[in-house]
């Protein structure tokens, strides 16, 4: 990889376009640091105008909470079946009493603010009765909750509505949430005794519908309190906490709704809103730097750098294609000749060097084609050659011996026997000696094995029994010739001497993408040390093929890779297991 990116880079083509891309980037540079620039200060200036116009339109929308919560608010401080409830002396009968929660269910229903579809209202009378709006437990007694901060702020200024950010309300659903509560002590006009508190809460999602739409990924809003914590906000990581940013202690000393500060956090723009109602102040913060990035499409920028650097790269490589045209088509025939390609010849054009260069490739790649069709030629030849030696190595003393058992058929009298030696005698020696083909489907290899077997039987009896397993899918898979046939005859007469009764298994069969082929025998075995020896080298003893374990190895590693070939595995006095591991490779049809 490095290798190929150090040529590329070295190449004439390679030069002229880092020298055209370093062009596109010292543009692109410049063009965005001058459209930035010029643009920054007019942007600030009309996007936080029209940001302005959002923030009034928030501040607007908390006004109208503030007015519906305080209109809910003197709805429960007016009501008869409040004051009954939360004031009255006498006890009411269970009849009175679901009267009264009825009336005051009614009363708080038409008062409650229209976007709320039902508040969690608690209000708490001195009495020691409590009235909550939801079907809901609350998670402390009533002395606990009149002994809290909030409570006793709300009881000490009764007649301002509070609003005070918790961790947790009063109530069992929210008691483990930030919330904002809205509290307000009622009173007797007359005696300004406090006969109960309303606690409302606002859990941060009821809040965010009022300024959602002015928050943007670059836009954030602040509503702090008087002791500078922040009671809500987009920034949720903000919310219960003082608000200690460079851009809002700045801000605490401006008296402007709008203006711009540069801090070593970045360029914002503020707006600033004191609402008394709420004894808050609202912040709207723009980041003007993530603001200019989002607005200015820079992608296009980039775009239109690109295309004005592929213009001058065409026009810088107008005069160097007659050149780079012919060594480039050079450079690619030459790759593909290390891929086998010998027939990619090149036009002969360019200047007089690159013809000369062209027609000295041609000549070059005549000579190497020409030299390789010989050596093919040669090496089919030898192969060829091999395999016919391989036939005619049967071992003389084996015809003689299966034509003299066929003689003493003869004498015998018995026909049917010697006809059927005779026909496998004459297949066996047409598919070893007359086919020259290399490979052979399994279903001839089972026949010249079967052939093979009933030559031995007929010769030495049927002691040994043979068995085939053959798996229908592999019948017309291909397989080097005469590669079974020395395991099968080392089994007759090595595995089993001096007339000992056994049984050999051949076993085939497809094994996910490799034919398996299995010859397993019961004999006498031998050590497994001498079974891996009998792979690597030549058996001394060669009785009809004359082909041995090891000349076997060597085609099956010649012809396939070092991944297939022969696995012995014996145990002496329990048998001996040979697999042959081959692709798998069909007859075409």
């Amino acid at each position: 990889m490095k290798k190929n990116f150090k040529n590329c880079a070295n190449s004439f083509q390679g030069r002229i376009v880092f020298m055209v891309m370093l062009g596109i980037f010292l543009i692109a540079v410049t063009v965005s640091t001058v459209v930035l620039a010029m643009s920054q200060d007019a942007f600030t200036e009309t996007y936080g105008k029209s940001q302005e116009k959002v923030f009034e339109q928030v501040e607007k929308e908390l006004n109208d909470l503030h007015e519906s919560l305080q209109d809910m608010m003197s709805a429960i401080d007016s009501s008869w079946a409040f004051r009954l409830y939360l004031n009255g002396e006498e006890d009411l009968d269970n009849v009175q009493t679901f009267q009264n929660i009825y009336q005051m269910e009614k009363d708080l229903e038409q008062k409650k603010p229209a976007d709320m579809e039902r508040p969690s209202i608690l209000v708490l009378g001195m009495n020691g009765k409590h009235y909550l709006s939801r079907t809901e437990t609350i998670s402390m007694s009533d002395a606990d909750i009149l002994q809290s901060d909030i409570v006793r702020l709300t009881i000490e200024e009764p007649e301002r509505m509070h609003y005070t950010f918790s961790h947790g309300a009063f109530t069992a659903t929210a008691m483990d949430s930030d919330v904002i509560i809205v509290s307000k002590a009622l009173y007797f006009q007359e005696s300004k005794e406090i006969y109960a508190v309303v606690l409302l809460t606002l859990t941060l999602d009821d809040m965010k519908k009022y300024y959602d739409y002015f928050t943007t990924d670059y836009t954030s809003l602040y509503l702090v309190d008087s002791q500078g914590i922040v009671i809500c906000s987009d920034d949720r990581k903000a919310v219960g906490s003082r608000l200690e940013t460079q851009w809002y202690r700045q801000a605490e000393d401006r008296g402007q709704n709008r203006f711009v500060v540069n801090t070593d956090e970045g360029n914002y723009t503020v707006m600033h809103r004191e609402l008394s109602y709420l004894d808050c102040s609202l912040y709207g913060v723009t980041d003007n730097n993530l603001a200019l990035d989002q607005l200015y499409n820079m992608p296009l920028l980039v775009m239109i750098c690109v295309c004005i650097g592929i213009l001058i790269l065409t026009v810088c490589l107008i005069f160097t294609r007659q050149t780079i045209r012919p060594l480039s088509k050079l450079v690619q025939k030459m790759s593909m000749i290390r891929k086998g390609n010998f027939a990619e010849y090149m036009t002969v054009e360019g200047t007089n060097e690159v013809q000369e260069l062209a027609a000295t490739y041609n000549y070059m790649l005549d000579d190497i084609k020409n030299y390789i069709e010989e050596l093919l030629k040669t090496q089919k030849e030898q192969r060829k050659s091999e395999i016919k030696a391989l036939q005619m190595q049967i071992n003389p003393h084996y015809i003689y011996n299966t034509l003299a058992s066929i003689k003493w058929l003869v004498y015998q009298n018995n026909t049917e026997k010697t006809i059927q030696m005779m026909d496998a005698f004459i297949s066996l020696l047409r598919n070893t000696i007359s086919n020259a083909d290399e490979f052979i489907t399994i279903s001839q290899e089972v026949e010249n094995l079967k052939n093979y077997i009933l030559i031995n039987h007929t010769r030495y009896g049927e002691a040994v029994k043979v068995e085939f397993y053959v798996s229908q899918n592999c019948y017309d898979c291909l397989i080097p010739k005469m590669i079974l046939q020395p395991f099968i005859e080392n089994s007759f007469f090595h595995a089993f001497p001096s007339g000992r009764i056994g049984t050999i298994q051949i076993l085939m069969g497809q094994k996910g993408k490799d034919l398996e082929i299995c010859i397993e025998d019961d004999g006498i075995g031998m050590d497994q040390n001498k079974a891996e020896q009998v792979v690597r080298q030549e058996t001394k003893k060669e009785h009809f093929s004359g082909i041995g374990i090891h000349n076997v190895q060597d085609r099956l590693r010649l012809l396939y890779g070092g991944d297939y070939g022969i696995r012995i595995e014996s145990i002496k006095q329990a048998g001996t297991k040979v697999v042959i591991t081959l692709p798998v490779r069909r007859q075409e049809a």
